[in-house]
């Protein structure tokens, strides 16, 4: 296993081990998360190498959908590409949570423009996404 993944999942087992002993403490304001995408769960969930990413404020309709099968599909695209991913600190049904962007063009703003992905304005976190 590559040092990069392993020091990932260090970040991980410190997030949530403090999220759980702790749960109103931050471990960390935020951090990074680069690699490439290794699988494309759906429209609003990555894999970097191994590690799911939940796209936050991203959400796109569930794949047993046309429309989320459409998603899932435009999606692919990036597989193989390289993603920068700034990590909330959150976790999402065993997923890390972050906003990404692909050659400095921010992932969420891509799927909204060219599916029927929308912003979820409650989950903009960061307040990245003003409609």
């Amino acid at each position: 296993m590559n040092s990069i993944i392993r020091i990932c999942y260090l970040k991980i087992f410190i997030i949530a081990f403090f999220a759980a002993v702790i749960p109103q403490a931050k471990a960390f304001e935020y951090s990074t998360l680069s690699g490439i995408i290794s699988h494309i769960r759906d429209g609003d969930t990555i894999e970097v190498g191994d590690i799911p990413v939940r796209i936050a404020a991203l959400d796109c309709p569930e794949n047993d959908t046309e429309e989320g099968k459409a998603a899932s599909r435009f999606a692919s695209k990036f597989k193989n590409s390289k993603v920068i991913c700034d990590l909330t600190g959150a976790m999402s049904y065993k997923r890390l949570v972050g906003y990404c962007r692909i050659e400095e063009v921010d992932f969420a703003t891509t799927m909204t423009k060219n599916t029927k992905c929308k912003f979820w304005p409650k989950y903009d976190v960061w307040q990245r996404y003003n409609e």
